[in-house]
């Protein structure tokens, strides 16, 4: 290789020859050269020859609307300004271009195109270009967005209005003005108007026009002596009525065209109209309706063509998901979709640029063959997940892509583009520069190679030299450090920083780069035998630098370029106060929340493992609460060296100490969090240009939060770890985790010498009640698997713990149950809460210990229950059980099974509980016994309870000792014989009594008894005293006792016989009446003469007596039945069958009402169990004749005594009688 060989030498073109980086649409004095160096890429011909088809074609009626995409410096712009010129004629002649030429016409353009389709030997595109020119045409070519008004919503259309009023002659900068010039020429005035307005101005209407406002008068007069109309505020008139809508504008241009030749059309191309649009929907629909409109009413001869960033699927659908909107019109509108991709901005550039002569090939290949190995280690960038490589994996590295592309290298294009539209994005270039397609990649390459021209083959173009090709159009806020470097830094650290500053300004935005030592390398690298490790240390020692002198900022591994107004809030930041005690804080909370987690760390293996929370301390100062174990993490913050931190912990066995490398950058990390945390929240409301910057600086807050865990998390790992004045070694060296986990491991096995005594035990809660169970020393078997060997476990620390408690005692200190498990945690102990509580069951099971709450023993069945909880452990006490007297307690337990039933298995074996038991058993009885006895307090012989029942109460309430040592003994009056024996001989007869058939036999005797009081009222003397005689015995309070209750049932059943005698005496007696009666009726004429139905009624009613008679069960209603049917009834019945006789419809039921009450059937016929002493009349439905009649006797005194009294009473009852027979009546006797 050639070592004297410069770049400048290896290429075919000359690379000083200048390119202009920017197409203006509006300029046409550089057309020629633009045509001439355009290059017709295989991309650009596919494109031209899918649009020229559909173009060309008449018949293609389907569409009018073309969409050019590219990315940044794709040549979007070119292309367009390449087709105004091949689709049609500019509206107006130009001047002569730069070099005093005539400017180039559509003809010579499309010649010039076609010999550039011949030489690719395109000679379907040749014959396109050659038919295209037979289409007459005007162009008008525009960047909307330098034209356009700002804010307002009719932008869009009002921009079209202007070109085309422009293209006419028109003042297209007022559309008022336009629209005047517009109404003059069609009416032929408007030539006749610009001479009058010269002559009253002094000036030509070209430039007038310009400031209407301030000619309005002279307007007027002009219009007037053009127009021969008087004309008051004319452009006024038109302001306020001239309100032109896109159907409007269309219809302007459809009558233009009408003037034109037949197939003549014209094409609006509209630059950058996607950056334009942007997110406004109303502008895209704007733009959807002018096309829209342009081909429906000028059918089809109106071409809209426009470019943009993104292509017209990418925008569509982005505002369709975004908005919910249909978008399809637009893309049927736009169906013609030109695509330039990076591939074809490349190929451009190798040919203008990068094409190398015959040497340059062959130097280049040598290049290429000497570090192709090298090219993937040397420009592969790194970093996390969402990194890109910004290269054509299909190339990179190989022969071909290298030699085309040298001195560049692969990534080179695609990340610069990436930088341009970040750039853009964030608004760092300057007014006409803004919009990023106004940008060429082309010169950019350009000026690199100029900056590169002198360096030998073999240099390299870095990714940083490409800054220069647009440092001229970024605004002087963001690159003005740039500029001032020089003057500041010092000749050393400039030489890497400048190149690393513009690489870091152009990368700035660049999503997927990771601005790190690694990657900035890749961007600043300028030849192939550069000294790699070196020169990333010169990098991280000048990013070291440009940090502190607030150049750049820092996230962890990445770097950021500062902006002067970035840099202003960098250094408020860096002057924000924080205290020691707060970057401590912030340690804590890292290493505590993201690195180590929960501060507890397990000790043992399997379901043994025991866990231990841990208290930590940054610097010895806490960070939480604390624990008997504390984790101190020593940081840089402490000046003292090594070996001191590590004597410092000598005596301090509870703690083991991480003594962290001495790191700079670390702590400027946690102080730089720190400071940028408190420096948001004091300025959360920040407005501006400072607002953006500061909700970067959230983002950024984020990200550093990440990286400072990182290496937080690195320099534990790495850190020394001393316990009790040595280092410990961990076998994990890579986890930070891992590390404190063994070290806190090795302190717990040296603090906690004691906890063997627990080894092999692995109790959970849920275990509790299983020991409880298995320690029960009356217990018949086992529940725990391998319970021998359970309880042989907990031997050893059950004792421990009772010894603890023996001790406690004897101090006169009540321990709880909390104290204890507090001690056997701490040290030399550690043990495991349950382990703890299943020593405790234990010893409570084999009855060496009693559980107290609230000055009560606590039961057997809620001794988990209480242990269990947290708040009951605070005051339950833990007390040793009081010795007893063994006899005492076996005849206790005699006594339980004797009186209460309650069996060994059944008592609890401990003597307490078993007092409680008693207690609780007797307590039952009571209930029981006053239940029964509330339940038969009819019985005189229950109140032979109460003494008995007063007894068990007097028991039931007193202590448990005295249960235990008094109630056993003879010398109290009661004791357990005197209980027993009132069970022999009261309780358990009496009880016999209610609970058995006794009970029934007495009640069913006594309720006989009260349901025949009214028949023993009206029984013999006799009958009454048999009846006193059986109560009696009832009501003996002895009943219960002897065969008492069987007597009671012997007389009452004698009763009962005696009783029920009687009652049939007085049945037959009332019967024999009721059959008197019947023998009466039926042998009357009354009977005899009335109706058959009359006779069966009268016979059925006095059957009806007669059954009520039998079915009576007392005296008073079978002797009122019997004077019922004797008196009442008899006359009732022989009225009724009277009327049958005279009257042929009464009612078989009727009964006649006569002197005095009567008795209807259904009285004498519905045999109520209960006497009825009332009388019931029967109103008949049919009146008969009253013939039959009782004369009742006369009683003038009271006694007849003397025979005149007789012979008185006899004439008078004669009298009445004689009376009763004139007046018709029948008598009954």
């Amino acid at each position: 290789m050639n070592d004297e060989l410069q770049l400048k030498q290896i290429f075919v073109k000359n690379i000083d020859e200048k390119i202009d980086g920017v197409v203006k649409a509006s300029d046409d004095s550089k057309i020629a050269d633009e045509v001439r160096e355009y290059v017709l890429t295989n991309e650009i011909q596919t494109n031209l020859e899918q649009f020229l088809d559909t173009y060309n074609d008449p018949t293609a009626d389907y569409t009018n609307g073309v969409w050019i995409s590219g990315f940044f410096g794709s040549g979007k712009s070119h292309l367009l300004k390449i087709l105004s010129h091949i689709l049609g004629d500019a509206p107006t002649q130009h001047s002569t271009d730069d070099n005093n030429r005539e400017p180039i016409t559509r003809t010579e353009v499309i010649d010039n195109m076609k010999a550039k389709a011949r030489q690719a030997e395109n000679h379907e595109l040749e014959g396109l270009l050659d038919a295209n020119l037979r289409i007459p045409a005007m162009s008008l070519l525009f960047n909307i967005d330098s034209i356009s008004q700002k804010g307002s919503k009719t932008a869009l259309m009002d921009a079209f209005i202007r070109v085309f009023d422009d293209a006419r002659g028109y003042y297209g900068a007022n559309k008022y003005v336009a629209k005047l010039e517009r109404d003059l020429d069609n009416n032929g005035c408007l030539e006749q108007f610009k001479t009058e307005f010269e002559r009253l101005a002094n000036k030509p209407w070209s430039k007038g026009r310009a400031q209407a406002a301030f000619s309005g008068s002279k307007i007027d007069q002009a219009f007037t002596a053009a127009t021969g109309n008087e004309a008051r505020d004319i452009l006024k008139d038109y302001q306020k009525q001239y309100n032109p809508t896109i159907a409007d504008f269309a219809d302007d241009v459809r009558d233009w065209l009408q003037r034109q030749p037949d197939n003549f059309r014209l094409i609006f191309l509209v630059d950058e109209v996607g950056q334009f649009i942007g997110t406004d929907i109303d502008r895209m629909l704007n733009l959807q309706t002018v096309t829209e409109e342009l081909f429906s009413r000028t059918n089809g001869r109106v071409w809209v063509i426009v470019t943009s960033q993104e292509d017209i699927d990418a925008v569509v659908g982005d505002r369709t998901v975004r908005q919910g909107l249909d978008f399809t019109k637009i893309k049927g509108r736009f169906a013609i979709n030109l695509k330039l991709s990076s591939a074809d901005a490349i190929e451009v550039i190798q040919k203008r640029l990068l094409l190398k002569t015959e040497q340059g090939e062959a130097e280049t290949e040598e290049l290429w063959r000497k570090h192709h190995d090298e090219l993937d280690a040397l420009f592969t960038f790194q970093g996390g997940g969402n990194t890109r490589q910004f290269r054509d994996t299909n190339k990179f590295g190989s022969k071909e892509d290298f030699t085309a592309i040298y001195p560049l290298i692969n990534y080179e294009f695609a990340l610069f583009q990436a930088a341009m539209r970040g750039m853009s994005s964030a608004g760092f270039f300057e007014g006409q520069h803004r919009s990023v397609g106004e940008r060429s990649l082309l010169a950019t390459i350009s000026s690199a190679l100029v900056d590169y021209k002198d360096k030998p083959v073999g240099t390299l173009v870095p990714f940083s030299a490409l800054y220069e090709g647009v440092s001229g159009t970024i605004q002087s806020t963001v690159n003005h450090r740039i500029n001032q470097a020089p003057r500041e830094l010092d000749a050393q650290p400039c030489r890497y920083a400048l190149p690393l500053l513009k690489a870091l300004l152009l990368v700035k935005h660049v999503e997927g780069f990771t601005a790190n030592v690694r990657n900035l390398r890749i961007l600043i690298l300028d030849r192939f035998d550069e000294n790699i490790p070196e020169l990333e240390q010169h990098i991280r020692d000048t990013l070291d630098t440009l940090e502190r002198q607030n150049y750049v900022h820092r996230t962890g591994d990445v770097y950021e370029y500062l902006t002067n107004d970035e840099q202003a809030i960098e250094n408020e930041i860096k002057n924000v106060d924080v205290e020691d005690r707060q970057i401590r804080s912030r340690i804590g909370k890292i290493i505590s929340g993201d690195i180590l987690g929960s501060p507890q760390v397990n000790y043992g293996q399997g379901r043994q493992k025991i866990p231990f929370r841990y208290g930590l301390s940054i610097d010895g100062i806490a960070q939480s609460t604390q624990r008997p174990i504390t984790l101190n993490i020593i940081t840089p913050m402490d000046s003292a060296e090594r070996d001191a931190k590590i004597l410092q912990s000598a005596g301090i066995r509870d703690e083991l100490r991480v003594i962290l490398d001495d790191n700079p950058l670390l702590l400027r990390d946690i102080y730089t969090l720190e400071r940028t945390e408190k420096y948001l929240k004091l300025h959360a409301n920040e407005q501006g240009a400072r607002k953006r910057i500061i909700d970067n600086k959230r983002d950024d807050l984020a990200r550093m939060q990440v990286g400072l865990k990182a290496t937080l998390s690195k320099a534990l790992s790495a850190a020394t770890l001393a316990y009790n004045g040595a280092t410990l070694e961990t076998t994990a060296r890579e986890d930070a985790a891992s590390v404190v986990t063994e070290g806190l491991q090795t302190l717990i096995g040296r603090l906690y010498t004691n906890l063997g005594m627990v080894d092999g035990l692995a109790y959970s809660e849920k275990d509790l009640p299983v020991v409880l169970a298995d320690a029960d020393a009356n217990a018949d078997s086992a529940t725990l698997a391998e319970t021998d060997s359970v309880r042989n476990g907990l031997d050893l620390p059950a004792q421990e713990v009772c010894d603890y408690v023996t001790g406690e005692i004897r101090k006169d200190l009540t321990p709880t149950v909390r104290s204890i498990v507090q001690h056997f945690e701490g040290v030399p102990y550690g043990w495991p809460l349950a382990d703890t509580l299943a020593c405790l069951c234990h010893l409570y099971g084999a009855e060496r210990i009693h559980l107290v709450l609230d000055g009560s023993r606590v039961p057997r069945t809620d001794v988990v229950k209480y242990l269990t909880n947290q708040k009951k452990t605070e005051s339950m006490g833990v007390a040793i059980p009081k010795s007893y007297d063994s006899g005492k307690l076996k005849e206790l337990r005699g006594f339980a099974g004797d009186y209460l039933g309650l069996t060994a298995g059944k008592l609890p074996a401990d003597a307490e509980e078993m007092a409680q038991s008693i207690k609780n058993g007797l307590n039952a009885e009571i209930t029981r016994i006053e239940a029964l006895r509330n339940a038969n307090g009819r019985f005189a012989f229950v109140a032979q309870l109460d003494e008995p029942v007063r007894r068990l109460r007097a028991v039931a309430s007193m202590p448990d000792d005295w249960i235990l040592e008094s109630f056993p003994t003879e010398s109290e009056e009661i004791n357990t014989d005197r209980l027993l024996d009132d069970k022999e001989e009261i309780i358990d007869p009496i009880l016999k009594v209610l609970n058995g058939v006794q009970r029934g036999t007495l009640v069913s005797g006594l309720d006989w008894i009260t349901t025949n009081d009214s028949n023993f009222t009206l029984a013999s003397a006799k009958i009454q005293k048999e009846r006193d005689e059986v109560r009696a015995i009832a009501d003996d309070p002895m009943l219960f006792r002897g065969n008492k209750v069987n007597l009671f049932n012997t007389r009452l059943t004698v009763l009962k016989e005696h009783l029920e005698a009687w009652i049939g005496e007085e049945r037959e007696h009332a019967l024999e009446v009721v059959q008197t009666v019947r023998g009466n009726i039926i042998g009357i004429d009354s009977y005899r003469n009335a109706r058959e139905d009359a006779q069966h009624n009268a016979l059925h009613t006095l059957e009806g007596a007669a059954s009520k008679i039998n079915d009576a069960k007392y005296i008073a209603d079978i002797r009122q039945t019997a004077d019922t049917v004797k008196g009442n009834l008899y006359l009732a019945l022989v009225n009724r069958l009277d009327a049958a006789r005279q009257q042929a419809e009464v009612q078989p039921d009727a009964v006649a009402v006569h002197d005095g009450p009567v008795v209807s059937t259904e009285s004498v016929e519905s045999g109520d169990t209960e006497p009825k002493h009332v009388d019931v009349s029967v109103e008949p439905t049919a009146q008969p004749v009253n013939r039959n009649i009782r004369v009742t006797p006369p009683r003038p005194k009271p006694m007849l005594v003397t025979e005149n009294d007789v012979d008185e009473f006899l004439d008078e009852y004669r009298h009445e009688l004689i009376a009763a027979i004139r007046a018709g009546k029948r008598i009954l006797l």
